[in-house]
């Protein structure tokens, strides 16, 4: 019984004072960052710094969370429709901008909605870390991945997901999960185990999310070959923004066409 007062008693505090509260972070930059926003409930988006002005704000109602000594660096997001994605545009006290792409889902999603954003520049990310812990950026990640290292403040995870991507003949298994601050990495193993035509992995081609959130890809191979056997397996490695799912992705894997002695492409 005194388990459950003490439960209730902290969800109250939480509930009066958002500030305490934990909260996913958003980093933004110059691109346009995703932030799922639940209809029916209010969304708190906490801003290190005061916002001047926002533009595009029709579809929603955005107001400081204590209205009676407001503080516009903690605001108050609640969507006046159900579904959509509509840019947000918050100018900061210091003139940076934050462009968010807000997307109205409603509370019973299978996405994870959080109650509280904070909403951090890229640039405070950066220095920052360079007093804690080296800044690792996208370059480094990739890196670390191909060799499969270790990485400082990133947790791995192994689920080894079979999907149903690609051509007939074609095994893609999610075997590792690089996750961290800002950013993620999947590495996927491709397998190519039947059928006579080559296969085309195209890492150009590679979206994830929308707008697209992939930033860096690689693959060992550019195409596998069914029919040469140092040629049938590859990994496709990718680095993305933080908070997107593996289900987001649309892996660039198609059966390349023949061309035959009159001219014709056959798949």
């Amino acid at each position: 019984m005194r388990v459950s007062v003490i439960a209730v008693i902290l969800g109250l505090v939480l509930a009066a004072s958002p500030e305490m509260a934990l909260a996913r972070s958003i980093y933004f930059g110059s691109s346009v960052e995703l932030v799922p926003i639940s209809y029916g409930s209010p969304t708190i988006l906490r801003f290190e710094e005061p916002v001047k002005t926002i533009s595009n704000t029709t579809d929603f109602v955005i107001k400081p969370v204590n209205e009676d000594a407001p503080d516009y660096a903690l605001l108050s997001v609640e969507p006046r429709h159900l579904g959509g994605k509509i840019d947000v545009s918050f100018i900061l006290a210091s003139g940076e901008i934050a462009n968010l792409r807000l997307s109205v889902v409603p509370k019973q999603a299978k996405l994870k909605i959080e109650s509280i954003y904070d909403i951090k520049s890229q640039r405070s990310l950066i220095e920052n870390r360079a007093v804690a812990t080296p800044y690792l950026g996208r370059l480094d990640l990739m890196t670390a991945m191909i060799r499969s290292d270790q990485v400082v403040g990133y947790e791995i995870t192994a689920p080894n997901i079979d999907l149903s991507e690609g051509p007939d003949g074609v095994k893609v298994t999610l075997s590792k999960v690089y996750s961290g601050d800002v950013f993620k990495g999947y590495v996927y193993e491709i397998s190519c185990l039947a059928g006579d035509s080559p296969i085309d992995l195209d890492v150009r081609s590679i979206r994830f999310g929308n707008p697209n959130q992939a930033l860096l890809a690689y693959s060992d191979l550019d195409i596998l070959d069914p029919k040469d056997p140092a040629k049938r397996k590859s990994r496709l490695i990718i680095v993305t923004k933080q908070g997107v799912n593996y289900r987001d992705a649309i892996l660039p894997i198609r059966a390349t066409k023949e061309t035959t002695k009159d001219g014709d492409s056959n798949e």
